[in-house]
């Protein structure tokens, strides 16, 4: 089990895990500017020569370790994979620590784009480009596996239950969609506090983005397991790079996203750092 210091930072990043909201998914295709040349390594960044990756506080799955330049976790690999489709080697990138809210606020970004498992929406693309998808995700169910609930095995099996869900995110409108009446939902304000009250006992599950739900029940609460996922309701949710509105490099970096997907890539870096083959959806 990790130190202290690194259970806390993991339950921040919970914080922004999926990072969604209800207000719905796009194509994936954002906001973009007209395709633009994509010359191997002359592309026009903030810095010539250099590509400046967005992100915020390092967790697994996503980043492992606190350094986001090791290559290690599924979108520090992703990067440095995109970054090689752009003609960037790995010494050109550059990382730019930020918020959650510089990622997605309408505002001029200190970055060409920003990998931190940000939920393409209708309203979001409104005022920021997304790249093509890189990620379908879904929402899991993750119980305390020495606890009344560990053997569920049918969202049906949770009636009575206190379930912890992150208020204003997709979590919660699924996970109402998906028992109604039949369980009690309790909001919190990000799912490390949820995963937290449950360890106390204080609920009875959590539901969460799958993929962080993995990393949550293997890394930072070991006690826990993840039993399922929840039905979608409406278009899946799916994960894009963010891009100034209308910027010059939302073509290419979708051409990138799109030629990793078709080469099998992106499905390597699901089985190598993701792990939710398996999981099934709670029927």
């Amino acid at each position: 089990m990790r130190a202290r210091a690194l259970i806390i930072v993991g339950a921040v990043g919970l914080t922004l895990a999926a990072c969604t909201d209800p207000s719905g998914s796009t194509d994936g295709t954002g906001t973009s500017a007209p395709a633009a040349e994509c010359t191997a390594g002359e592309l026009p960044t903030l810095t010539d020569g250099v590509l400046t990756v967005g992100t915020s506080v390092p967790y697994e799955p996503w980043y492992v370790g606190e350094d986001h330049s090791t290559g290690e976790g599924f979108e520090s690999a992703l990067v440095y994979a995109v970054a090689e489709e752009l003609g960037y080697a790995a010494e050109d990138v550059v990382w730019e620590d930020v918020t959650f809210e510089q990622i997605i606020a309408p505002s001029i970004k200190p970055f060409d784009f920003a990998a931190y498992q940000t939920t393409i929406t209708d309203e979001r693309a409104e005022v920021v480009d997304f790249s093509s998808p890189y990620l379908t995700t879904a929402q899991g169910v993750v119980v305390d596996e020495g606890g009344d609930y560990a053997d569920a095995a049918a969202l049906a099996d949770f009636e009575g239950a206190r379930i912890g869900v992150t208020a204003g995110q997709t979590s919660m409108p699924i996970a109402e969609a998906a028992w109604g009446d039949a369980a009690e939902l309790v909001p919190y304000d990000d799912a490390g506090q949820a995963m937290q009250a449950m360890t106390n006992g204080q609920i009875d599950a959590v539901v969460m983005d799958v993929n962080q739900a993995v990393a949550a029940s293997t890394v930072y609460f070991p006690e826990s397991d993840v039993i399922g996922t929840l039905p979608e309701e409406g278009d899946p949710s799916q994960l894009g790079f963010v891009l100034d509105q209308d910027s010059p490099l939302t073509a290419c970096v979708s051409e990138a996203v799109e030629t990793l997907q078709s080469e099998g890539t992106i499905d390597e870096l699901n089985t190598e750092w993701l792990r939710t083959d398996g999981i099934d959806e709670l029927g």
